[in-house]
Formats: structure tokens, C-alpha cells, sequence
């Protein structure tokens, strides 16, 4: 471990301090902070994360408007009471203009009042709690490219119903925001089909074993769907196929538990699950498949869901800088361009509702082998889904 984080603080460096040495002390500068996991369950994500924001940063040279750009990032460590201290270093320190981040919901919610109070424009590109984008917590600083619990669970647990013909579901997920309000949608919307979940089991962060709550798993439903992420994804996932469940109970869920993030580390264990995705590399779509080229070619891999969100959301912050000539000394001005936003991203068509959460596509996907690999391979598109009120 010790290892991987010396690794991971190197890659940050080489990617966060070199190209400001560049930078001319006069030059005028917009600061963007970031909060993302670097250490913990959750580094998959978070250098995922800084993976996508990066990229998006090089295609834009480092510049807007004829301003450069500088970064500062900062490790949440999937931590609230960390990621609020990191937060307050970044604005009341480091003065940022803008806020990215972060990857853990509970840290979300921990940072959402210091980030209104202190009236900070803030993009969050992965952290799911449904309730940051409704009353009384959604506000006109905050904007997510994320797409949450209700926009995918409640329409994939229509889509399972109708399509798969499942009647009688259990539920997993980890015990914290994202985990528990994605099962809530995915009840809600499959009991309003008629359907019946008949179990919920919720599994702490960082769980090691899973063996005591699979062993509680009814085996009379017809599926299971689960959210995990991360390395909690992978533990589930291989337990699920180690207490010989793959094959007598199909396994569904949100696109973490076949992440390709994960991929390389669950390969087989994975084929045949059906999840609902906010973005994967095989959309078929030209931004898409540019996207796709210009992130192998910088890392030698398929982007994820994190990359992906993070590369939209700076270029949602690009366009609102470009729409104001670079002006944010009228912070109002900047948010309401913001929320004008429209773009064809690689994931489909993106714009803000009134709240600030992401109207986007979704896909239904199955994972399985395809031209020698796996992938997640779209079965299906629900269109411009929306954050749907309880």
C-alpha cells in the first residue's frame, strides 16, 4: 500500500506541479481545486477522476479565455471530516475559483454547506446522495455531471421489469449515501412496477468478507442487484461467484460492479451481468469514439464512468469561462452561464436542470466478450433521463 500511494503522490506531481513552472507570475490565472480519493477503497475512482480532468486540461493547454489555469488537488481519503478540511485549505488557502470534486457521497454532503456559505462555484463529477441536487440542499453553486440513484436505478428497475420478466429481487449495496438511496430508487420504481423486493442487506465500506451476508441472500428471487464500487466491487463480485450464486441468481446493478476500472481485476467473473450505465467506451457515438482514442493513446487503457464525468466537467467549466470572456469577478454572471451549458459529450447530449443535476442519457448494458476482451456492451438507451423527486 505503501507503495501505491508513493506511486499515486508522484503521478499527481508530474501531472499538477510541472506544467505551472510555465507559467509566468503576471499571467492572469483561474484556480480550480480538486478533491478526489488518492489513498483508501476508492482510489480506482479517484485516479480516474484526475485521469479525465487532466486530459480534458491538455486538449485546452492549460488555458480559457486567455487566462491559464492552475490546480490544486487534494486527497478526501473517503473521509467527511478529511475532505471538509481539505476543502476549507482550498478556498480560504489556495483561493480557488472553481471546486471539483469529490468521489465519496458522504463527503459531498459534509462539504455542502462550507461550500455555499463560502459561495464557491462547485462541479461535483461522481458523489451520488440524491439529496445534494433537491430541496433543501440543492443550490445555485452547486452542479453535478454525475448521473444519481434515481435518474439510472428507477428507470433500470423498469427496464428489468419489463424486459427480463424478474418479479422478485434482493438487494445489496454499501452502507453509506450512494449505497442505500440507489437500492431506495431501484425498490421504489420496481415496486411501483409491480414488483417485489423482498430483501435489502447493506455492507459496511471496506468490507473484507462477504460471506456472512451472502449467506443471508433468499434463494427464492429471480436476481439481485447490487451497488458496490471500487475494491468493495471487487470482493463482491468474486465472493458472489466463490459461494456459487453467478449461475442460479443473475447478478444486476449500477456499473460499478463491472466498472472498467475493475475489469482487469474481475475479467470472467463479471460476463453476463446486466447494469445501467451513465457512460460506457462502447457507446456508439463519434465523441465517443474520440474520447475513447485520445484517452488509450494518453494511458494505455479504456476510460470509466469517473473519466468520463470528470472530462465533461471541465469542459462544462471551460464553456461557461469561454461564454463570460473569462470574467468571474461576478460569480452570479459565471453560475448562470453555467447552468446554460449544453453539450454533446461522449456519453450523449448533457445539460443542467433546474436544480443543477445532469440531464443525460443511459445505457443497459451486459458484460461480456467481445473482439477478445471484456466490455460492458450497450443493449439499450433510455433517453434523457432526469432526477426523479421521491
Amino acid at each position: 500500500m505503501r507503495g501505491l500511494r508513493q506511486g499515486l503522490f508522484i503521478f499527481f506531481a508530474a501531472v499538477f506541479l510541472l506544467p505551472f513552472g510555465a507559467f509566468g507570475a503576471s499571467e492572469p490565472s483561474i484556480t480550480i481545486g480538486v478533491l478526489a480519493s488518492l489513498t483508501g477503497p476508492m482510489t480506482f475512482q479517484g485516479t480516474a477522476i484526475v485521469r479525465g480532468f487532466t486530459l480534458a486540461l491538455e486538449e485546452a493547454s492549460y488555458r480559457v479565455a486567455g487566462k491559464t489555469i492552475k490546480v490544486v488537488t487534494e486527497d478526501e481519503v473517503v473521509s467527511p471530516a478529511v475532505a471538509l478540511t481539505k476543502t476549507q485549505k482550498l478556498v480560504e488557502k489556495d483561493r480557488v475559483d472553481i471546486l471539483v470534486g469529490p468521489v465519496n457521497s458522504a463527503a459531498a454532503l459534509a462539504i455542502r454547506d462550507y461550500v455555499v456559505q463560502q459561495k464557491v462555484p462547485w462541479v461535483v463529477p461522481l458523489a451520488m446522495p440524491e439529496n445534494l441536487t433537491l430541496p433543501p440542499l440543492a443550490n445555485k453553486y452547486t452542479f453535478r455531471v454525475q448521473v444519481i440513484p434515481s435518474q439510472a436505478n428507477g428507470p433500470f428497475a423498469e427496464w428489468l421489469y419489463k424486459n427480463k420478466g424478474y418479479r422478485k429481487m434482493a438487494a445489496f449495496g454499501m452502507d453509506f449515501p450512494a449505497g442505500r438511496d440507489s437500492v431506495a430508487a431501484f425498490k421504489r420504481s420496481f415496486e411501483k412496477a409491480k414488483g417485489q423486493v423482498v430483501q435489502e442487506i447493506f455492507t459496511p465500506l471496506n468490507t473484507p468478507d462477504y460471506g456472512p451476508f451472502l449467506s443471508q441472500l433468499k434463494r427464492d428471487v429471480d436476481a439481485v442487484y447490487a451497488w458496490y464500487a471500487g475494491a468493495d466491487a471487487i470482493k463482491f463480485d468474486s465472493q458472489y461467484v466463490d459461494f456459487g450464486l453467478k449461475d442460479k441468481l443473475p447478478l444486476t446493478g449500477f456499473i460499478g460492479i463491472t466498472e472498467e476500472v475493475i475489469m482487469d481485476a474481475v475479467k470472467d467473473l463479471i460476463k453476463g451481468h446486466t447494469v445501467i450505465a451513465p457512460f460506457t467506451p462502447t457507446i456508439n457515438l463519434p465523441e465517443t469514439k474520440r474520447f475513447v482514442a485520445a484517452f488509450r493513446a494518453k494511458y494505455n487503457t479504456d476510460p470509466a464512468l469517473p473519466s468520463s464525468n470528470a472530462y465533461d466537467a471541465v469542459k462544462v467549466i471551460l464553456t461557461a469561462i469561454n461564454s463570460i470572456q473569462g470574467d468571474l469577478s461576478d460569480k452570479d454572471k459565471f453560475l448562470s452561464a453555467i447552468s446554460k451549458v449544453k453539450l454533446n459529450t461522449a456519453r450523449g447530449p448533457i445539460y443542467f436542470d433546474e436544480r443543477g443535476q445532469v440531464v443525460a442519457d443511459i445505457y443497459v448494458c451486459v458484460a461480456d466478450i467481445k473482439e477478445g476482451r471484456m466490455q460492458n456492451n450497450v443493449i439499450d438507451i433510455i433517453k434523457s433521463a432526469r432526477q426523479r423527486l421521491p
